[in-house]
Order: structure tokens, then C-alpha cells, then sequence
């Protein structure tokens, strides 16, 4: 291994679609008001929801897990 790139993590750069999608999830205003009202019917969809959301896939290929509320 190189020493330079010893110890350095690996970038990964992402398509246009994927960055974009990304983007889409970081500032869903949908998936905010789900977050701020956690134990709800309509939180607990979008936890589902997110098991197969392109926008959430791609936002954490990019930015990576975020926390969110049990």
C-alpha cells in the first residue's frame, strides 16, 4: 500500500442522478414533518417508506446514515 494513501479513506464519487436524488431526500419537507412528529401513523409510513425510497438509497450512498428518532 501507498503511504500516502495509508490511513486516507477512499472518496467515492457519485452520478448526477444519485447527487441529486441526494439532494432531494436532505431537504424533503415531507420526510422532515414525519421526523418531527415521531411515534405517529404517518412516521411510521415513512419508515416503511424509506425501505425502498430511491431519495433516501441515495442520500445515504452520499451524505451516509443519518440518526433518526425511534
Amino acid at each position: 500500500m501507498n503511504e500516502a494513501t495509508r490511513g486516507e479513506q477512499a472518496k467515492v464519487q457519485y452520478g448526477i442522478g444519485t447527487r441529486a436524488w441526494a439532494g432531494l431526500c436532505h431537504n424533503c419537507p415531507i420526510c422532515a414533518h414525519a421526523n418531527r412528529k415521531p411515534g405517529t401513523s404517518f412516521e411510521k409510513v415513512m419508515r416503511w417508506h424509506r425501505t425502498w425510497c430511491p431519495g433516501w438509497n441515495s442520500h445515504t450512498k452520499v451524505y451516509g446514515l443519518k440518526e433518526l428518532p425511534q
